[in-house]
């Protein structure tokens, strides 16, 4: 079935609530998943399975508990079987049927399989004679479910939630074009006039398009940002560096994130960066920060990479604390020597040896030496970082307590920058929605000291030729 296809009874997998436990708690002008949710009343034994565990499905075990809990609060005060969640959805818990066999398993069904999966696939055809078999879909983001549900005859409704990525492109009308070109402002009236279904948010990037005024994409010049109250130009593209002068963004996105990482710490101390390979992420993070280090802008560069352990132990690997995490911070080291290459600095020669060029190797090691600070994943705990152009890099490997934690980190004047791709999770608890990636971007939406920027899945690779078309060929 579709993915937008409407059921008006849905039963959740216990999947679903583990990767995002929001999901219980919508916001008033959240979009309603169903009529009503049915529960079964067996995940919350289930969840006390998990409880104790210091995973994110223990975090989301407790979380969870604590929901349903104020839920059956609820519930007893008024006095009813039902609670109406804030956005008009209703919730209802609901036990295994009385006489599964009947209901088309068998005894030994029960006994075998006495399981989350099991009691959602029950108590959904049972909602099928009570509801109508179309009224009623199992929601799930699980093979292991979906399977057997399908097996059954039960309705998908495949997770699919908003994952903000904190840019929009519209075709604006030709005639309001002058708005942007004449004054490069467009006030939200104006924008919820024309787009009254597409609410903006503080710090949204948007690319307008006038197809036929005949204006082109020249510097990104049609990219504004909304700060609130109008969607204002880019507050600029170009590092403040002569020596950085050929380094400029090439893509849409890359004028985006320059934007974000260049603008004051006080105005913009934390942005997210979510993007597949190749799109020039962590190469523009890199350039920008290493030439605010060196306009004094901060004192350094501090890196916290996913370390192999996902945050845990790394004594039993071989040297000290820097040779531990180094392997694990390449990407940061190949893309300082790409930023090397382009950089203008005199003089790149050996002291000794007129006439022969700094191998960019050692120019790598030197400027690592001197601007750079790495600290692995486990010994964050407890610091505070000052004066700082922090980096968290493949922060889709983050759970959301690792996430919350690396992120209060941040100290007096230091900017955090949040690089990942959460297509290319290999925490085996997280997917690519309940990553500490996906996670900051949705918790940071609209918020006025925080940027979400989302790279094009293929439109804005500038890796090579190559990989674009990797990128392409494998997309799905």
């Amino acid at each position: 079935m579709s993915q937008e296809s409407f059921h008006n009874y849905i039963v959740p997998g216990l999947d679903v609530l583990i990767s995002d436990p929001s999901f219980l708690t919508p916001g008033k002008n959240t979009r309603r998943k169903a009529d009503t949710l049915y529960i079964p009343s067996f995940y919350v034994y289930r969840l006390l399975d998990f409880y104790n565990e210091q995973t994110n499905r223990g975090e989301s075990a407790r979380e969870l508990i604590m929901i349903f809990g104020e839920i059956f609060e609820r519930m007893n005060h008024s006095d009813s079987k039902t609670c109406v969640l804030e956005n008009g959805m209703r919730l209802e818990f609901r036990d295994f049927p009385e006489n599964p066999v009947f209901r088309g398993f068998s005894k030994g069904d029960v006994e075998k399989h006495n399981s989350s999966k099991f009691h959602a696939i029950a108590i959904a055809k049972v909602l099928q004679d009570e509801l109508g078999k179309d009224n009623v879909a199992i929601m799930t983001g699980s093979d292991q479910l979906a399977t057997p549900a399908a097996f059954n005859n039960i309705d998908i409704a495949r997770v699919n939630p908003d994952v903000y990525t904190g840019r929009t492109r519209v075709k604006f009308p030709d005639d309001l074009a002058s708005l942007w070109w004449s004054g490069h402002a467009i006030p939200k009236d104006v924008w919820d006039d024309v787009f009254p279904n597409q609410p903006l948010i503080v710090n949204q990037y948007i690319e307008l398009m006038f197809s036929e005024s005949g204006q082109v994409d020249s510097g990104f010049q049609n990219i504004g940002r909304f700060d609130g109250e109008t969607i204002v130009p880019l507050r600029t593209t170009r590092i403040n560096n002569p020596a950085f002068s050929k380094i400029r963004p090439k893509t849409p996105g890359q004028a985006m994130l320059f934007d974000a990482l260049l603008a004051p710490v006080e105005e913009l101390p934390i942005v997210v960066v979510s993007g597949t390979f190749g799109t020039g992420k962590t190469f523009c993070t890199v350039a920008t920060g290493l030439a605010q280090v060196m306009n004094g802008n901060y004192e350094q560069i501090f890196v916290c990479p996913r370390d192999g352990a996902l945050g845990r132990e790394i004594g039993f690997l071989k040297g000290d604390k820097l040779d531990k995490i180094l392997p694990q911070a390449a990407p940061i080291i190949d893309n300082l020597g790409s930023v090397l290459r382009l950089v203008d600095m005199k003089p790149k020669k050996l002291p000794g040896e007129a006439g022969r060029e700094v191998p960019i190797k050692t120019l790598v090691e030197d400027y690592q030496k001197r601007y750079f600070e790495f600290e692995p994943v486990i010994f964050m705990g407890g610091r505070s970082i000052e004066n700082s152009f922090m980096i968290y890099d493949e922060f889709q490997d983050m759970e959301r307590g690792q996430a919350r934690a690396l992120l209060s980190r941040i100290g007096n004047n230091s900017k955090i920058v949040i690089l990942g791709d959460p297509n290319q999770t290999t925490n085996p608890h997280l997917n690519k929605t309940s990553n500490g990636l996906s996670y900051t971007a949705s918790k940071l939406a609209g918020d006025s000291l925080a940027a979400v920027i989302s790279f094009d899945k293929t439109r804005e690779i500038v890796r090579s030729a190559a990989a674009k078309h990797i990128a392409e060929r494998l997309a799905h």
